[in-house]
């Protein structure tokens, strides 16, 4: 049963942490042979940063008598990382010698499909934007910094123009190619690392900008943004001319919060279609 467990099981001597024994599922998900193996202690295959975890897990065995489930990660022999669930119990064998039985499950696919899972909560589908969820996590955590920093953050609001003749004359499938061809136009104009692009839905957009010195830096991007977008696309032979607008609020000046920066971006850009103007406009308070 030891050996033929699709679960990776492992014996540890209880003093000094090498490995006695070792099965089959470990040395596939390790790279290394038993005889390589059991010439290593669990030391040898922990990274450094879970020191402490394995220091509480020795006080577990010797206070419960067993430990976990925890998760960590081990190290192949080729050095790169995997995470696993562990458990141990402690045992005796038959010479009184003190042994840690160790339950090891390679938990790779499993983390792969939560990042996964993750990843559609707060990303937009086509374009691979951040969107609604993370864009507000992301404000939240950019607002308090800038008022920590008695810094400037700006919301750039952006809408295509004209953008259902696109989808009525080219079809949905060209839409779609559209939005994402200018999602990237639109992230290669923003280059901080601390800025986020995001999609709000259908053919609107936000770029969030903190840390700014004054509204004239927004200004210039909003403006960049919108120079790169009136460039022709070429989707599947066809050529499409299409244009944005941008409403523009700052904090604190415009807003504290989410809701009201978002409110009032929204507000500069509508004004910008009703005039007829294809431009960044900063929110104007009457």
């Amino acid at each position: 049963m030891f050996q033929l467990s699709p679960v990776g099981m492992a014996i540890v001597d209880g003093e000094t942490g090498d490995f006695l024994e070792v099965n089959d599922a470990v040395l596939s998900s390790t790279g290394y042979t038993k005889k390589e193996f059991i010439q290593l202690s669990y030391w040898d295959i922990t990274p450094k940063k879970y020191e402490e975890q394995e220091l509480q897990q020795i006080k577990d065995l010797e206070n419960k008598g067993h430990f976990g489930p925890n998760q960590k990660e081990y190290v192949r022999k080729d050095g790169t990382k995997y995470p696993i669930s562990i458990s141990g119990v402690a045992l005796t064998n038959t010479d009184g010698r003190k042994i840690v039985l160790g339950i090891i499950e390679d938990i790779s696919a499993r983390k792969a499909y939560e990042e996964k899972l993750k990843h559609f909560a707060l990303y937009d589908p086509l374009t691979d934007l951040p969107n609604r969820r993370l864009l507000s996590e992301n404000m939240q955590q950019s607002i308090a910094q800038c008022k920590r920093e008695k810094k400037l953050l700006a919301i750039l609001l952006l809408d295509v123009n004209k953008f259902k003749p696109v989808n009525d004359e080219f079809g949905h499938s060209t839409g779609d190619k559209l939005l994402t061809k200018i999602a990237q136009r639109i992230k290669r104009s923003v280059q901080r690392k601390t800025d986020t692009v995001a999609r709000i839905g259908g053919d609107e957009f936000v770029i969030m900008l903190p840390l700014i010195k004054e509204a004239q830096h927004a200004i210039q991007i909003a403006n960049k943004i919108c120079q790169s977008i009136e460039k022709p696309f070429i989707i599947d032979s066809n050529t499409i001319s299409i244009s944005a607008s941008i409403g523009i609020s700052i904090f604190p000046e415009h807003g504290h919060d989410e809701n009201s920066l978002l409110a009032n971006a929204d507000l500069a850009m509508y004004q910008i279609k009703d005039e007829s103007k294809i431009n960044s406009k900063i929110f104007e308070v009457e």
